[in-house]
């Protein structure tokens, strides 16, 4: 039975991926990606898993909890000003409340006072932005090694958002060194997260397509901002 659901999510996430029109679905590294995704794999069951589960099980939940909110605290300077690029100003300005409220109430971050209050959280970056400019239509997948899975347009906007960043330059006033530092450190943080999911990967019928169209479709998620267009009738064919 476990087997059924999985393959019947498999082939819900393939085939909803598929109409997911910021996305190349073509799929033109696999042979890299897949290469990368074994070297992973591999890595998270010798290193990544034994380490998270430490994590997980010896380190108070409070304490994980306040270091998850601290990390995403320092992402709303650059979430605000990716909301102002597209346009949305009314999310941009939510963006600057909560890290305001969060940063002088909530002990730079580490309490989130804010989402309670109706200012949660929610994802912006260049990647988002770029689609939504029209300068790039559809984004390939693209896994790398330890850090995971970007879409190229992910990836791109990434490196500039990094760049211009006012968070590591006026905010905390750190170094390059830094910067790799909490990047590293919010990177497993976000694999804490989804721990258990790649556990069950291992039960999938193909790993590697199941975490390419669940990363897809998350993207797509974080580009309409959690409404996706639906298909269109004329899409399915019935032949």
């Amino acid at each position: 039975m476990k087997k059924i659901t999985t393959i019947i999510l498999l082939i819900f996430l393939t085939y909803s991926t598929a109409f997911a029109k910021p996305m190349n679905n073509e799929d033109p590294y696999e042979e890299f990606n897949r290469s990368m995704f074994d070297f992973n794999m591999e890595f998270n069951n010798y290193i990544g898993q034994p380490v998270g589960k430490a994590y997980k099980n010896y380190i108070p939940s409070p304490i994980q909890k306040g270091t998850s909110n601290f990390l995403i605290n320092l992402r709303m300077p650059i979430n605000m000003i990716n909301n102002f690029f597209q346009g949305e100003i009314e999310r941009g300005l939510g963006d600057f409340m909560r890290f305001s409220i969060n940063t002088v109430f909530g002990l730079g971050g580490i309490i989130d006072i804010a989402t309670p209050a109706g200012l949660p959280y929610e994802k912006e970056d260049l990647g988002q932005t770029l689609y939504k400019w029209g300068v790039w239509d559809d984004a390939s997948f693209v896994v790398l090694p330890i850090v995971g899975a970007y879409t190229t347009r992910e990836l791109l906007g990434s490196s500039v958002d990094g760049l211009y960043d006012p968070t590591y330059r006026y905010i905390i006033q750190t170094d390059l060194k830094g910067e790799i530092a909490v990047f590293l450190i919010d990177k497993f943080n976000n694999y804490i997260k989804v721990l258990d999911l790649a556990e069950q990967m291992r039960y999938m019928p193909d790993p590697y397509i199941f975490y390419r169209e669940t990363y897809l479709q998350y993207r797509t998620n974080l580009i309409y901002n959690g409404h996706p267009p639906l298909p269109e009738i004329d899409d399915f064919d019935f032949n």
